[in-house]
């Protein structure tokens, strides 16, 4: 690996790391389930054209396949956060709901 792709692959994941909401891949994990991963998969937002300003094209091109990758990568982990959240959130309530229905019962027997 050149130096340059070295520097548009720190380049790269720093942008992606910045320009990724993660609270809202996180929301979209929780409230879409299935469908919100299969979006953050799915999904690859285009890096700013700012970025490559007098840039050579083997930096821009090694950017934006970095840039996607991490997109992705990030978007994925916090969707997938936020799907394990949700389904700890149902365990969780169905043991409660559960507990409360065997006690009842318990009760009346």
């Amino acid at each position: 690996m050149s130096l340059e792709q070295r520097q548009a692959e720190i380049d790269a994941e720093q942008d992606a790391k910045t320009d990724t909401n993660k609270l809202i891949w996180l929301i979209a994990g929780f409230i879409g389930n299935f469908i919100g991963i299969l979006i953050a998969y799915i999904y690859q937002p285009e890096p700013r054209a700012s970025q490559f300003l007098e840039k050579p094209e083997a930096y821009t091109a090694f950017y934006k396949d970095t840039y996607k990758i991490k997109v992705r990568s990030i978007q994925l982990t916090y969707a997938l956060i936020g799907f394990a959240i949700l389904a700890a959130g149902v365990i969780i309530g169905n043991f409660i709901v559960f507990g409360i229905i065997a006690s009842i019962a318990s009760r009346t027997l």
